[in-house]
């Protein structure tokens, strides 16, 4: 069965992407990499193939879900190129995600919500649940090719948590 995952990064932003110089954006580039191969390549056995559809317009979530469809979202819970220009405050990133993590749920309250940030904390992990994600990941372990399967197999729990199968 084939799952689609919307994918929303500030990476995918043009705002963010001319903000950074070539150098700094190869982190990155090389960990949005590693997740896509890790989610892409599918080993036959688990029954799901993953479809990304990736966007770094988060105000727009209700829009791509729309059109989209998504079986499930992941979502990058710290966008501090579109805190300076919403809130002048980049420190803010993490207000971004989590008013649209805690819209979609309003909205669309099955749809899993899988989010993720490079530094989590305690407060900030009982934000993003409290707003209704539905499990929170680690960003840098994401990349790792020890967590891949693992976590194409978390997405799958959610997926059948949700009521998707692949019978």
């Amino acid at each position: 069965m084939k799952a689609k995952v919307l994918f929303f990064d500030d990476i995918f932003s043009k705002r963010f992407r001319d903000e950074l110089p070539p150098d700094q954006l190869v982190w990155d580039d090389n960990w949005v990499s590693a997740v896509e191969k890790g989610l892409s390549e599918s080993d036959g056995r688990s029954g799901f193939v993953f479809e990304l559809v990736k966007t770094g317009d988060i105000s727009k979530w209700q829009e791509y879900i729309e059109r989209e469809k998504p079986d499930i979202v992941l979502v990058d819970l710290f966008w501090p190129a579109e805190a300076a220009v919403q809130f002048n405050d980049r420190n803010r990133g993490a207000d971004i995600a989590l008013s649209a993590i805690a819209g979609i749920r309003g909205q669309y309250p099955d749809l899993p919500i899988a989010c993720y940030t490079l530094k989590p904390d305690e407060a900030l992990l009982e934000k993003a649940y409290k707003d209704g994600a539905t499990i929170f990941l680690e960003k840098v372990a994401l990349a790792l090719p020890e967590v891949q399967s693992p976590l194409k197999y978390i997405l799958i729990y959610l997926l059948k948590q949700s009521g998707i199968t692949n019978s």
